[in-house]
């Protein structure tokens, strides 16, 4: 089987910016409406400020119920969604999260558990539905937290090339 391994190198003013050239280059596509979060209670009061983030900047919040209940009792609104693998004598309202990653509805998700979740059926799921549905999966806190930043921070993204980094500005020219 082959195993292809796509890496890039991005300049930018900043690092937000050279992170966001970097996604883009390699398909990534910025979500537009809804962003589905799933996190072990272990980074909930980390998350937070990111959490925030994202819905300030008017993303439709989604998350799995554990995080939903901590983002809402924090301010953060979201709605709650089922986990796949649902016993089926339990009744639920809440729409599961596959079905909204696979209608269109989830143009983001972040999963993030550890070896303690209980959920790994579920998680793995929600992860598959995202890669079948070619829809950003992120399943590493740090870079969660930088793209939220990047996204906050950074306006349009110009395209410049290494050349443009690397000669002397007109003023440096001049001395």
């Amino acid at each position: 089987m082959p195993f292809f391994c796509q890496q890039v190198a991005c300049f930018g003013p900043n690092v937000q910016t050279a992170f966001l050239k970097a996604l883009l280059s390699t398909g990534f596509k910025i979500p537009k409406k809804g962003v589905m979060i799933g996190i072990q209670k272990t980074f909930q009061a980390e998350f937070l400020p990111t959490a925030m983030r994202f819905h300030q900047m008017g993303y439709d919040l989604y998350a799995t119920e554990a995080t939903a209940e901590y983002l809402n009792a924090h301010n953060i609104p979201a709605t709650t969604v089922g986990w796949p693998l649902v016993d089926l004598h339990e009744e639920s309202d809440a729409p599961m999260a596959t079905k909204l990653i696979y209608e269109g509805d989830i143009d983001l998700v972040i999963n993030l558990p550890n070896h303690n979740t209980k959920y790994v059926k579920d998680n793995y799921l929600i992860r598959r539905a995202a890669i079948d549905s070619a829809v950003p999966l992120m399943t590493n806190f740090e870079v969660v937290k930088l793209f939220a930043e990047a996204l906050d921070h950074v306006g349009s993204l110009d395209a410049t090339s290494l050349f443009h980094y690397t000669r002397p500005s007109a003023a440096e020219a001049h001395h």
